[in-house]
């Protein structure tokens, strides 16, 4: 499996490089630094050139280079969160808060080992296109975000389902409304829940960055049609290394 990492900026190599490190052992790993905002045209030519498996883009601030880099291409982007400023609140948010359609997998700006655990579990588990959503409550709010998905997934030709419990059938998707829904050490993603009322609550996405900084890996808030594009991301890609390595 070959992954490529990239970083918006030297200075970030206090966490790029221990990153690496902890990928070389199971996976090819190839790193460069390359900044969206001011290597954009060098960025494009390499998304468009490299071919391998899944892509880990790291940045601070702004945090712009994970979500340009997941507009480039059609496989698993990961994005890690530099904690630049304000604990990573700011690029956590940047990098979680994708439209939809953009899908970048991240976690919390304390556990990027999150993204090499769940690299190590995705290389040899078995990635389904159907996608079940696992919730505690059904609210109108949430079960409208998941038909939100179930459409979004409809249009690719997978299912969704949803349910208290796991799906063994299926790629698990967790809705966190609170501690006790985080299951980090399972081989699954996490969307958080905010109440529409705590939307607009700038407050309300410190939370969420705790929550993430608990572990696993993470899409943004109500987000259940990237949590779909990201699972099939994963779903298409599997397939296709499982096809060169027969």
């Amino acid at each position: 499996m070959k992954v490529f990492v990239v970083f918006g900026s030297k200075s970030d190599e206090n966490i790029s490089l221990p990153l690496v490190d902890a990928l070389k052992p199971h996976f090819d790993t190839e790193y460069e630094v390359i900044s969206a905002h001011r290597d954009l045209e060098k960025l494009q030519h390499k998304m468009n050139t490299w071919q391998g498996d899944a892509v880990i883009a790291g940045a601070g601030l702004a945090a712009a280079l994970p979500g340009v880099v997941a507009a480039m291409v059609q496989i698993p982007v990961f994005g890690v969160a530099v904690p630049s400023q304000f604990g990573g609140l700011d690029s956590f948010a940047s990098i979680a808060q994708m439209p939809p359609g953009v899908p970048v997998m991240t976690a919390g700006p304390q556990k990027p080992d999150a993204i090499v655990a769940f690299l190590k579990k995705y290389k040899t588990a078995a990635t389904p296109a159907k996608i079940h959503f696992i919730t505690r409550t059904e609210t109108p709010d949430i079960l409208a975000d998941i038909e939100k998905a179930r459409v979004a997934a409809k249009e690719k030709g997978a299912e969704v389902s949803h349910g208290a419990q796991p799906a063994a059938d299926a790629f698990n998707v967790r809705l966190v409304m609170g501690d006790n829904d985080i299951q980090p050490d399972d081989y699954c993603l996490h969307v958080p829940v905010v109440a529409k009322s705590d939307v607009a609550n700038p407050e309300s996405y410190v939370q969420l960055l705790n929550w993430s900084n608990r572990g696993g890996l993470w899409v943004g808030a109500n987000n259940t049609r990237n949590a779909v594009h990201a699972a099939l991301r994963l779903s298409v890609t599997a397939k296709q290394a499982q096809g060169r390595a027969a």
